[in-house]
């Protein structure tokens, strides 16, 4: 029982390592999180309202989904 304990915390210790490094490869070098302004977020994002909802949940599903 002692075994599968330890076999539990290792595997779950090695989970949040490999679940926290993409977090670091993603953080700008210096740690200043980047922001955009009202206006770039509304240029980015205005053509996503042109779909439909049924539609981009279908996509948003889909992105999810592995293979």
């Amino acid at each position: 029982m002692n075994r599968n304990k330890l076999l539990r915390r290792a595997l779950t210790a090695i989970l949040v390592v490999l679940l926290a490094a993409p977090l670091r490869v993603l953080a700008d070098s210096n740690g200043a999180a980047q922001t955009f302004s009202r206006q770039e977020l509304d240029q980015m994002l205005a053509p996503v309202a042109l779909y439909s909802d049924s539609l981009l949940a279908q996509i948003l599903v889909a992105s999810t989904y592995p293979g």
